[in-house]
């Protein structure tokens, strides 16, 4: 339901101290989501109230309060003119017997006021100051722990997915190296180490096949951002560079591209470069790591005795 602002400040005792019903504590809770106006007597009433109902001693009202309320009350209307006395000298039921402590004088003139003292069907239930300081605390304490529990599940949905994600990276970073080792165990493999260039990070392997597929797996590079890309150009016998593929970095550090259709010249020199999109044509940027390829032969096994 919805509710307008001077009716969440008079709910703002009760709201912090969880003691409004549910519907009165979701149409609060609703209305501070929308609201553009600010209700800092929430955060002041919090930190107050909660304090005064935990310190605080309830006070019983004295036992003969009543006989002296009503007391009083016959009194004024004993006092009242004639004609007022009359109107309202109708019966009235109380629930419970009413001790005058000393009879009043009441003039001859004056009608009669007639009380009429009925014995009530079932005594009304009292309850105490305490009892109601306790139901609050506990309802306060119930939806303080509903909260708690609220935000644990938050935060451990949080914590996995996290860790999710970290296995996947994980996951794909094996994926990475045992493609790499599976192209290093073929027939006719050549291989090239990776190394860093004019001072820049950045550390790897390529590994290139007969069939003109290739592997090239980095490490320690900066992430890209935007739309920028690491490139990768090659250079074969003939001098000239020609673009291969490209791949983005995120804060692992790790890079991973497969080619297919690469010349396997025996001198193939292959550069990675960081590069502003992946539509440029040329190399604009110093290479980051560059490798040679070389032939790269799996050691037999030695025979054992």
């Amino acid at each position: 339901m919805n509710i307008s602002c001077d009716r969440v400040r008079d709910l703002a005792p009760g709201f912090v101290l969880g003691a409004l019903d549910a519907a009165e504590m979701d149409a609060v809770r609703e209305h501070l989501t929308t609201c553009a106006q600010p209700h800092p007597e929430l955060r002041e009433m919090g930190g107050v109230l909660s304090y005064l109902g935990g310190s605080l001693d309830p006070v019983e009202p004295r036992t003969n309060l009543r006989a002296a309320v009503m007391a009083a009350a016959q009194a004024d209307l004993r006092s009242r003119s004639p004609e007022r006395a009359a109107a309202v000298a109708e019966p009235v039921a109380v629930a419970e017997p009413v001790t005058v402590a000393e009879p009043v004088a009441v003039a001859e003139t004056q009608a009669p006021l007639v009380l009429t003292v009925l014995k009530p069907a079932r005594a009304a239930g009292v309850i105490s100051l305490g009892r109601v300081r306790g139901l609050r605390t506990r309802r306060a304490a119930v939806w303080i722990t509903r909260a708690a529990a609220a935000f644990a599940i938050v935060s451990l949905v949080g914590y996995a997915v996290a860790v999710q994600s970290d296995l996947n990276r994980a996951h794909e970073s094996q994926d990475h190296a045992n493609t790499v080792y599976s192209y290093l165990q073929l027939p006719g493999a050549r291989w090239a180490a990776l190394t860093p260039q004019g001072g820049n990070k950045g550390v790897g392997d390529a590994v290139l096949l007969p069939s003109g597929h290739v592997a090239v797996w980095l490490h320690a590079l900066q992430p890209t951002k935007g739309d920028e890309v690491y490139m990768v150009w090659l250079s074969s016998d003939s001098g000239s560079i020609t673009k291969s593929g490209w791949f983005t970095v995120d804060d692992r550090g790790e890079g991973f591209l497969t080619m297919v259709n690469v010349s396997a010249s025996d001198s193939l020199w292959l550069m990675v470069c960081r590069e502003p999109n992946s539509g440029v044509e040329k190399p604009t940027g110093p290479a980051i790591v560059a490798g040679t390829v070389w032939l790269y032969s799996v050691p037999e096994a030695t025979p054992t005795r």
